[in-house]
């Protein structure tokens, strides 16, 4: 069996230093001497030496979007205007922060909610804060975010959980990444926020910490969402392997778009991936019956996904509290319809995607003759 994933996560060997550090230190939570140290390389090697006290390491990518939503201090129940063509998380987040999920279409080519589609959906809606999602791990446009939060002042989150290694920092947005072992940069679990200023990053990080002051006072009460010692001794190993890993997953990605090339596949990917690596390998087969591709794959033993479907309001769970910006999400509905993810991560042999692309070429081709 092809597995559609397998984390790439350091070797034993590789954390056998950093766990003997912990075991020194006698620091197992709490912001610890492994907490600021990777904080710190993160800062230098993933942003570019951007201040360090602006970061918040936390235990989730679900809890660095609750955590940054509160941060906001909106009155419960405010609007949160998002994207329908995301991971239940990115909503979830929002009701755990008390406010409301409003979501909105995106656009054909990115496959993100844009400023142009936000300032629609602002017309329909009281919207108080705005969360884009860096869908499959594509960045999000600052320029075009930044200009919109200039203009509108309405505060701008950017849930870009899978795009640690692609996604560029602006000073006016807010940005909320997983470190879950199936993202590219993984720890096992955790997230990171990216604030504003280092005063809202020290709001955040108290707030990790059930609200404790340095007094050890509660002025605004919390949570527990602090990243252990053990997970950041993970990431600063993962840091150590860093430029393999993009390497890595750059080689895979062009094994399977020359593969594509050569058999002439009628694939549409996500705008920009020409650019930059994504997360996940997401592509459109516009005139695929996608349930027989995904049974045919796995009957020779190719696992995919059907990624962000059905859309996000169509979950039972979310289906009487997320209220909608759009009719009939045209476009969310037709990409998440239409789309496959295949296998995609470092442990995968030459042979490996050459004969998932081969076996999908055969399948596709048995379709179109059939029709």
């Amino acid at each position: 069996m092809i597995s559609y994933l397998i984390p790439d996560m350091p070797s034993t060997e590789s954390l056998i230093p950093y766990l003997k550090e912990i075991e020194t230190n006698h620091w197992y939570s709490n912001f610890g001497p492994l907490y600021h140290s990777f904080r710190q390389r993160l800062a230098d090697e993933c942003f570019n030496g951007i201040n360090t006290n602006r970061l918040t390491l936390v235990s989730s990518g679900t809890s660095a979007i609750e955590l940054a939503l509160r941060s906001l201090k909106l009155p419960k129940g405010s609007k949160v205007l998002t994207s329908s063509f995301t991971f239940p998380a990115t909503v979830q987040a929002i009701l755990n922060a008390d406010l409301t999920p409003v979501v909105s279409d995106i656009n054909k080519d990115s496959w993100q909610l844009t400023p142009t589609i936000a300032k629609r959906c602002m017309q329909l809606h009281d919207i108080k804060a705005i969360v884009p999602v860096a869908v499959f791990g594509m960045p999000i446009s600052n320029t075009d975010w930044n200009e919109f939060y200039n203009t509108k002042k309405t505060p701008i989150i950017i849930d870009a959980a899978a795009a640690l290694l692609s996604q560029p920092i602006d000073d006016s947005l807010i940005y909320a990444f997983s470190l879950h072992a199936t993202k590219p940069l993984g720890t096992g679990e955790g997230g990171l926020i990216v604030s504003r200023t280092k005063e809202d990053a020290t709001s955040i990080k108290k707030a990790s910490n059930f609200g404790f002051e340095p007094n050890r006072s509660i002025l605004l009460s919390g949570t527990n969402a602090k990243i252990s010692e053990y997970h950041c001794a993970v990431g600063l190993a993962q840091l150590d392997r860093l430029t393999d890993i993009k390497e890595k997953r750059r080689n895979i990605l062009k094994s399977y778009t020359d593969l594509f090339l050569n058999e002439n596949l009628p694939i549409t990917f996500q705008e920009g991936v020409n650019q930059h690596v994504p997360a996940s390998l997401y592509f459109v087969l516009d005139q695929a019956n996608i349930g027989e591709v995904f049974e045919k794959l796995l009957e020779n033993n190719i696992e995919t996904r059907r990624l962000y479907w059905p859309l996000i309001q169509n979950f039972p769970a979310f289906r009487n509290n997320v209220l909608h910006a759009s009719i009939n999400f045209k476009n969310a509905q037709y990409i998440s319809s239409k789309g496959l993810a295949l296998p995609f991560y470092s442990l995968l042999s030459t042979n490996d995607i050459e004969q998932t692309v081969s076996t999908l070429a055969g399948v596709l081709f048995k379709q179109a003759v059939s029709k």
